[in-house]
């Protein structure tokens, strides 16, 4: 299971493909398609009994997080993720 910080470059290259900016269900299926993540992997509840959130779901919410945290991304729009300037220069977190 990837960590949510190793999930935050492939996050970063969903969005580049997706054009610059994505849903969360657009972002969360580039990334999984681009990681070819298998499907036993991307079942795995968070928290059955709290959510309907899959494990990878919410290492992808913490993965966002922290990138809007570091400026690479921002979300103007609730459900839509956009990259900042910052990102589009660097590219990728260190």
């Amino acid at each position: 299971m990837p960590t949510f910080d190793s999930l935050m470059n492939p996050l970063l290259e969903a969005l580049f493909e997706l054009g610059g900016s994505g849903s969360i269900d657009e972002i969360y299926e580039k990334v999984i398609e681009m990681q070819k993540l298998d499907d036993e992997l991307i079942s795995i509840p968070h928290n059955p009994e709290k959510s309907n959130l899959t494990e990878i779901g919410y290492r992808m919410a913490w993965a966002r997080t922290y990138l809007k945290k570091y400026g690479f991304l921002e979300n103007s729009t609730r459900g839509v993720w956009a990259l900042t300037p910052l990102a589009r220069k660097k590219q990728t977190v260190n």
